[in-house]
């Protein structure tokens, strides 16, 4: 999804993806939607006109949305909330409810439950399956059959600090609240968690009340705490403290639910609230969830991604299995729900750190020295599977460390580097980000990696431009990705006419011959595929030198 400045709503993919005709099948059973990747504007009824860079429309142009599974809420600067099951929006009140005029403060889709938060009464949800009540499409608000978490509603004002409302003064003010798989979370201006199972309908009488989340507070009382945040979605989500970044997860809800939850577990079955060492003291600003992956945006504008890549399916942006993607510790056909648990792996942005990888994968797989250590890693079935964990693990690990120095010299410690990252998104099995590109500077780093040599090169010097260009390198799956996204970004921003004409440039520079033909090579282009050392203490054969 993608939200420009002027409010309009823009979709790659579908909605719903169990509407989506799939056809073709790919390896390891993975399909690939015939679904059009082109970004195409979410439209509304015809009786509200779009909003434009010309006529501002208060109805139509959207100020904060929220995507779920198979559903898109947003919310209009006058107030009106528009939920999506197809590409037409329709305007939905709750039957129940006074929304009143600019009430709705926040719209936030789950996996299987749309919510708002609406003042004076609090979290209001409902199905966002649920069935729409007949009207005129055109002209007409869908009533929704909603349930209000109790409690909820209170906030403070220069009259009322405290709520009279013995519940309401327990909870406090909802800050924030996320809506995860059958369950809502949120935290108050009491430095409080609070959990509520979002059953639907709710009874009449009595309904439930929130319970209190004290897994993530501190032992004793003495330890400075306060709640920032919370983010999450389907079944993870992170609580930002004073002290850290906590992750839980809906296991930790359910067993507090059943009273089945012991602080003092050390059963490592146990869910307990975790400290993931790569989100510690790393200036993170916000963690976008997947399925079983995470991405995590830091305040220098770069990505990690941790957990598990479903089927190495490149959701983390490491690249495939059957790529490079082993190359940055994705395991083929194995468990690495961990992998980046302690550091996090880097999101490369570049394409010519994608050509470095895929190069060294060359390397691994031609017959010669490094083919031994290549096929613990690309032909793991004949290796065991501790033996191949550990290798691939040693190897995404050597990658990382050499991958961070790729601008090195270029960019100091401290200063913006060439891809800075301003949004990160993910859900179910993919990702995405919202990127600055400083393609000058981004030159300049790949500049570095260039260096005179004698024999044939498969570098071309752009002597007009002063512009490095690969004319028969290799591409693997995931540069040819990153060319796509650069492409819809181009396309979002307007700039169809200079891509055309850069284009264009680019097919005459390669048609004509060049001065400067062989005179160049990377500076990887001598190094052998390294030999590691293993977590298990094990060297990976090999007659070079240990790396490191």
């Amino acid at each position: 999804m993608l939200l420009n400045s002027t409010g309009n709503l823009y979709i790659c993919g579908g909605i719903d993806p169990s509407s989506a005709y799939l056809t073709r099948r790919l390896h390891r059973g993975r399909y690939r939607s015939t679904t059009p990747a082109t970004p195409r504007q979410l439209t509304f009824p015809a009786a509200y006109p779009l909003t434009t860079k010309d006529r501002y429309e208060p109805s139509t142009a959207i100020s904060h949305f929220s995507t779920g599974r198979a559903v898109v809420l947003a919310l209009a600067d006058d107030g009106k909330v528009w939920q999506w099951n197809n590409e037409v929006a329709r305007l939905v009140k709750p039957l129940h409810v006074d929304v009143g005029e600019r009430n709705v403060t926040r719209v936030v889709a789950g996996w299987d439950r749309a919510s708002m938060f609406v003042k004076g009464t609090g979290i209001v949800y409902w199905p966002h399956d649920t069935p729409l009540r007949a009207g005129n499409a055109e002209t007409d608000a869908v009533l929704i059959d909603t349930a209000t978490i109790p409690g909820t509603g209170f906030a403070h004002s220069r009259y009322a600090r405290e709520s009279l409302d013995a519940l309401e003064a327990r909870i406090g003010q909802v800050v924030n609240h996320i809506a995860l798989e059958n369950y809502i979370v949120f935290i108050t201006s009491l430095n409080k968690i609070f959990f509520y199972q979002a059953s639907f309908p709710l009874p009449d009488l009595d309904p439930p009340a929130p319970t209190e989340l004290t897994a993530f507070y501190p032992s004793t009382s003495d330890v400075p705490f306060k709640i920032h945040d919370i983010q999450g979605s389907f079944r993870s989500f992170a609580i930002f403290t004073d002290f850290g970044v906590q992750k839980g997860n809906r296991a930790m809800i359910e067993a507090v639910q059943s009273g089945t939850f012991d602080p003092t577990s050390t059963d490592p079955s146990h869910p307990l609230p975790t400290m993931i060492p790569a989100l510690q003291n790393s200036s993170v600003t916000s963690i976008a969830f997947g399925d079983y992956h995470s991405q995590v945006l830091r305040s220098d504008g770069t990505i990690v991604a941790y957990g598990g890549d479903p089927q190495s399916c490149g959701a983390m942006g490491l690249g495939l299995s059957g790529g490079t993607g082993p190359l940055r510790g994705v395991l083929a056909d194995y468990s690495n729900g961990t992998l980046g648990h302690n550091v996090g792996r880097q999101v490369w942005f570049d394409p010519w750190m994608h050509r470095w990888l895929g190069n060294m994968k060359e390397k691994a797989v031609a017959e010669g020295e490094g083919k031994s250590r290549g096929d613990m890693i690309f032909q793991h079935e004949n290796h065991p599977r501790e033996s191949v964990a550990a290798a691939v693990a040693a190897v995404g690990d050597h990658f990382e460390r050499e991958g961070r120095k790729w601008e090195g010299g270029v960019v100091e410690e401290g200063e913006m580097g060439s891809y800075f990252v301003l949004k990160v998104a993910a859900a179910g099995w993919h990702s995405a980000a919202l990127v600055l590109v400083d393609e000058e500077q981004a030159e300049r780093a790949r500049q570095k990696h260039v260096v005179p040599r004698k024999t044939e090169s498969t570098l071309a010097h752009d002597h007009h431009e002063g512009t490095w260009e690969d004319i028969d390198a290799p591409w693997d799956q995931l540069t040819k990705a990153l060319d796509w996204v650069w492409g819809v970004a181009r396309w979002f921003l307007g700039l169809q006419e200079r891509d055309q004409r850069l284009g264009a440039e680019r097919k005459k520079r390669e048609e004509e011959p060049e001065e400067h033909e062989g005179e160049t090579k990377y500076t990887w282009s001598d190094l052998p595929f390294p030999r590691l050392r293993m977590a298990n203490g094990e060297v990976m054969p090999g007659e070079i030198e240990v790396t490191g």
